[in-house]
């Protein structure tokens, strides 16, 4: 699930807003953005936790079980999809499409492949 769409045609990559000739990228990412702060916030609540365990009560443990799991969860699955090139540097735009890493993995792969295919053509 991209939550913009991201589609790759003969020479471009085109965002929700933007379009990216294929020839100028030199970098093409995709990131997990957010596990630092869900592995943070999952250490942080297991600590709470374990420290104060004798105390709280079961539906409250299960409640701090089940956030530190959301909080893994959406740190490892959602990503960042980032376009580096010469024409970017410094650019609000070259971090553009959020969504899941798998699907952000797959379309940069896509988008790597197209850049590899123009860049032999324009050297032939």
């Amino acid at each position: 699930m991209l939550f913009s769409p991201v589609t790759v045609k003969e020479n471009e990559v085109e965002t929700r807003n933007d379009n990216y000739r294929l020839e100028n990228l030199t970098v093409v990412s995709a990131r997990r953005q957010l596990l630092g702060a869900g592995l943070m916030i999952a250490i942080a609540l297991a600590g709470f936790g374990l420290a104060f365990a004798d105390i709280l009560w079961p539906g409250e443990k299960i409640g701090i079980a089940l956030a530190c799991g959301l909080s893994l969860y959406v740190g490892f699955s959602i990503g960042r999809l980032r376009f580096h090139s010469r024409d970017l540097h410094g650019s609000e735009l070259s971090g553009v499409v959020w969504g899941t890493y798998r699907s952000l993995s797959r379309k940069r792969r896509e988008i790597a492949a197209a850049v590899r295919a123009a860049k032999s053509v324009d050297k032939s």
